[in-house]
């Protein structure tokens, strides 16, 4: 079942998130910065300020999407930080790609006022790239060695956008 995410979602996050970061490349953030606190956030800021679906399979949250809004009103007509988590036993299942097209779909019927989301993905990931920019999203340019990975490794991320069609300023 896909649907939005409520706060009470917070401890089948929490597993998600962590199950995700556990396995190698599958978040920027490291299983220790996976916190009750950081999804309490997640959550907070999403429900209350941009979105955030769920995939729920066997009786469990197997997926999240989430985006929203910063803080600063010069921001208001964007949605952040998105970051998608599908867990290892259920990738390669087609939920990243359902949990996506909805997003996107709810944010065009939706949130009129919204014109772009906006994520980041490290240049190596050449399947994710060609992922995102089969759902729309453009590449607009890279961030050389902005990533200091767990390794401690450089790593260029590419900034990539989505633009709203029926954005109304």
């Amino acid at each position: 079942m896909l649907r939005e995410a409520l706060k009470t979602d917070q401890d089948d996050l929490l597993a998600l998130h962590q199950a995700v970061a556990a396995h190698p490349g599958g978040v920027i953030r490291t299983l220790a910065e996976v916190t009750p606190a950081y999804i309490e956030g997640v959550l907070r800021n999403s429900v209350d300020n941009g979105l955030i679906l769920v995939q729920e399979e066997q009786g469990r949250v197997v997926a999240s999407i989430h985006a929203y809004t910063p803080s600063i009103q010069a921001f208001r007509h964007l949605l952040s930080d998105l970051t998608i988590v599908v867990h290892p036993d259920w990738q390669g299942k087609g939920l990243g790609r359902r949990l996506f097209t909805q997003f996107l779909s709810q944010v065009e019927e939706g949130f009129p006022h919204i014109l772009r989301i906006e994520l980041f993905v490290r240049i190596t990931n050449t399947p994710a790239i060609r992922f995102y920019e089969s759902l729309g999203f453009r590449q607009e340019g890279a961030q050389k060695d902005k990533i200091l990975n767990a390794q401690g490794q450089l790593e260029t991320p590419v900034a990539m956008a989505w633009y709203n069609p029926n954005f109304v300023q």
